[in-house]
């Protein structure tokens, strides 16, 4: 442990430098994530858009960022893209979402989306063309497209044709585009919570000191190829006509950047993650504690302080195979002391025990912990481990959780509770395990891009509480 902590160091002080050579030009980026659809929402969408657009910041890059745009936004922001690339010497544009083919063109689909035929595409939904011709007005030396938007057709049960995926497309001059995968098949969203396979490997490299952006997918495409076993090949049409790399080699060696926390984000996400791969395995708290010193607001931040709280390390409890596959991901049996939640392609289960009948349950965002309700207290069960890290007292007898749901960045829990035939809300702190409120209320949802929840008040008021 302690020398990969000496290695990180290292690894973070060379990178540092990296924003240097992003200064020497002015980059500018229009990241969207759309996952909010009526026909179905999608899992990941979210996470790639904002680690993507974390990321681009460090290296450079103003960024424009979105999320879950309608058709009227799409075209308002690509429009203030087209607008700030004036000037610039790099234009990137970013999407994660639902992307369809019609008659060889290419439409990315906004979340309002009301798509019932398929000549109604081109009216109802977003041609990437519209954002290559941005980028031809401005004459940006250099431009990326990167489409992670191949995933299955939604509408493709009202479509003539049996089209799938993209359409290849050949890039204008000085500019690459870069797609999840082949033209004409489906990309994969990845595990709830995390991010999308393609998206995932991309994060992984992009930051790689000196490496031609060429090169950067060429690696991207072998670790895709490899994790999906063949079944998705990621695929570029580049007409680039300079040498272009996200992160120069020649910063490492430069004079330390005159903004070394704006430079250091270009890699906290690679870093964050490398730290967590180096700890998640462990049975010493005192690990679990040094990554939240390092990052009380990571990636892993939440499963990081159940798991620190623990000492000495948690006792396995008996895991049950399951007998039959869930209906879904976080339900549990009916007034049962069973925990079942999906692990990858599998099912997992945990028996509490006969004196706890679990009522409401849900996985955490990143998919590595459960909230399991019974009886009024909280069991926090690591879901790779399959153990129970700690419980904690959410509410007196008399109430029955009825559901549970987390934040979308998970540090908070919502739980639904029925007292005599009244309904509240409680808020609770995941990583004190500490209940903030209780409000008589009918309903209540986190907004998925503030950190704000609404309720609808037991008098059928809106009303809207920004978290703590």
């Amino acid at each position: 442990m302690r020398r990969f902590l000496m290695g990180w160091l290292l690894l973070a002080a060379a990178l540092l430098g990296m924003g240097n050579a992003a200064a020497q030009e002015r980059r500018v980026a229009l990241v969207v994530g759309n996952a909010g659809y009526k026909m179905g929402p999608l899992k990941n969408p979210l996470n790639d858009s904002r680690d993507m657009a974390r990321v681009l910041r460090g290296l450079g890059f103003e960024v424009i960022e979105r999320q879950n745009l309608s058709r009227e936004a799409f075209s308002g922001v690509v429009r203030e893209f087209g607008d700030k690339l004036r000037g610039a010497s790099v234009g990137l544009f970013y999407f994660a979402g639902h992307g369809i083919q019609v008659k060889g063109r290419n439409f990315l689909v906004p979340v309002d989306a009301d798509i019932a035929r398929e000549d109604e595409v081109p009216y109802r939904s977003f041609e990437v063309n519209e954002v290559l011709d941005k980028m031809d007005s401005a004459r940006t030396p250099v431009n990326l497209v990167v489409l992670d938007a191949c995933r299955n057709n939604p509408f493709a049960r009202s479509f003539k044709t049996s089209q799938v995926g993209l359409a290849q497309m050949d890039a204008p001059a000085g500019t690459l585009i870069a797609f999840a995968t082949a033209p004409g098949s489906v990309a994969q969203d990845g595990e709830a919570g995390s991010n999308g396979l393609y998206t995932g490997a991309l994060l992984k490299h992009i930051a790689t000191p000196g490496m031609a952006v060429e090169q950067m997918f060429k690696r991207v495409r072998v670790d895709v190829v490899a994790s999906s076993k063949n079944a998705q090949v990621p695929w570029e049409s580049s007409s680039l006509s300079r040498d272009f790399s996200f992160a120069a080699a020649a910063a490492l060696a430069a004079a330390p950047a005159t903004s070394p926390a704006a430079s250091f984000a270009a890699t906290e996400l690679a870093l964050d993650l490398a730290f967590w791969d180096a700890v998640k395995d462990s049975r010493n708290a005192a690990d679990y504690r040094a990554y939240l010193e390092q990052y009380p607001q990571g990636r892993f931040a939440a499963l990081a302080r159940l798991r620190a709280a623990v000492a000495p390390p948690a006792i396995e409890l008996p895991v049950i195979a399951a007998a039959a596959p869930a209906a879904a991901a976080t339900m549990p049996a009916a007034r049962a002391s069973v925990v079942r939640w999906k692990q990858g392609s599998g099912e997992r289960t945990l028996d509490l025990g006969a004196a706890h009948s679990v009522t409401a349950q849900a996985l955490s965002p990143e998919g590595l912990y459960l909230a399991a309700v019974a009886s009024g207290t909280v069991h926090w069960i690591d879901a790779l481990r399959a153990t129970v890290v700690r419980t904690s007292s959410a509410f007196e007898a008399g109430a029955v959780a009825t559901e549970a749901r987390f934040s979308p960045d998970g540090r908070w829990l919502l739980l639904r509770l029925e007292r005599g035939g009244r309904a509240s809300h409680s808020l609770i702190d995941v990583g004190t395990g500490q209940v903030l409120w209780d409000k008589p209320s009918n309903s209540a949802r986190f907004e998925p891009a503030a950190p704000r929840l609404q309720l609808q008040t037991a008098q059928g008021a809106d009303e809207s509480l920004r978290l703590p």
